[in-house]
């Protein structure tokens, strides 16, 4: 399928299925896809997310289905997430996704009148201010987290989640929409055009994969995968990020690593990689037998020895460290916001 094809599949979906969630007021595209040529080819193991906006919603309420060879995620959003432009162009989940035309339904014409303003708003400097700041927030609260890990594995997790932040931080300076899977990609092409290439090398150290090779990121794989398929076999408990473990979605952390590997990208691999490994984890730990938790228990042990996250002084290092690479990725972006010409007053 090319992009094109896979857009009008998310159409039919809503249609059919996403317009009978209660309360729905309307649905549009997330993430890469919006940005995606539609004559691309689409490989089946990316998966399309889109937003259905609902009144009276709690939160963000995801979920993961296949839908006629796609790997579908949606996301239940109140309504209230979309009150103003204002609110949208400041909010670095959405801003992006709505700059572009990503609407699938909009029986009210709100999404229409949205994206309208958001084009145009995007690049202002006020807002692309207004969502570094949201994202520093968020790296701030994550750092927050990992002052106060009290294990190896919550260290790591909290670690993790500030990379992504910060990711996150540096593509949105650059006026890029920040995505998950290919962050620490991003991140580099950003940085590499902004000639702050080693500030790249040093979020990769500071996470714990600039050192591993090709060949150990290639071994994590195989784990990864079984860890995925027992989690599948025996999760019942609700866990963080439940909704991801069923099996048509093992693509998307298998092949999508892989993708970036074979592009020479293992080391910002490892970061999704982990994602899907310690999720499984974590469900095994949950709800498998115990004499079925050893070999998983071994190999995340591994994973993070490899990342230099097992010792307690190494962990107080690295929480040193990231407090550190926070304070020089938030003045990096600063700078490019200052010196970024597609940036408007």
């Amino acid at each position: 399928m090319n992009v094109g094809q896979v857009i009008e599949l998310a159409k039919e979906w809503v249609e059919i299925y996403g317009s009978q969630i209660p309360g729905f007021c309307g649905a549009h595209l997330m993430g890469g896809l919006n940005y995606t040529p539609k004559d691309s080819s689409f490989p089946n193991y990316k998966d399309v997310d889109i937003n259905i906006l609902v009144r009276d919603g709690n939160g963000w309420d995801t979920h993961d289905l296949s839908y006629k060879g796609l790997i579908l995620e949606y996301g239940s959003v109140n309504i209230e997430e979309y009150q103003s432009a204002e609110k949208v162009l400041a909010d670095p989940r959405l801003a992006s996704n709505l700059a572009v035309n990503s609407i699938l339904s909009d029986p009210t014409g709100m999404l229409a009148s949205l994206h309208k303003t958001v084009e145009l708003e995007y690049p202002r400097r006020k807002w692309v201010l207004a969502r570094c700041d949201a994202a520093k927030n968020s790296a701030k609260n994550s750092l927050n987290e990992l002052s106060r890990a009290n294990s190896p594995l919550d260290a790591y997790r909290h670690l993790a989640g500030l990379i992504l932040d910060l990711s996150g931080l540096i593509a949105i300076a650059g006026l890029r929409p920040p995505t998950h899977r290919r962050s620490l990609v991003l991140a580099k092409n950003v940085l590499e055009t902004w000639r702050q290439a080693d500030l790249h090398e040093e979020i990769l150290k500071v996470y714990g994969s600039a050192h591993l090779t090709k060949m150990q990121v290639e071994a994590y794989l195989p784990a990864c995968e079984a860890a995925f398929d027992k989690a599948v076999e025996v999760t019942r408990t609700p866990i963080p990020f439940a909704f991801k473990l069923h099996p048509h979605v093992k693509p998307y952390f298998i092949e999508g690593s892989r993708e970036m590997i074979e592009e020479g990208y293992h080391r910002e691999a490892v970061l999704w990689i982990s994602v899907g490994t310690f999720i499984a984890t974590n469900a095994i730990l949950t709800d498998a037998p115990e004499n079925d938790k050893p070999p998983f228990l071994a190999a995340a042990h591994k994973f993070l020895s490899d990342l230099g996250l097992i010792a307690f002084e190494d962990i107080e290092s690295r929480i040193q460290q990231a407090k550190e690479l926070t304070d020089r990725v938030s003045k990096v972006a600063d700078l490019i916001v200052s010196e970024n010409s597609e940036i408007i007053e």
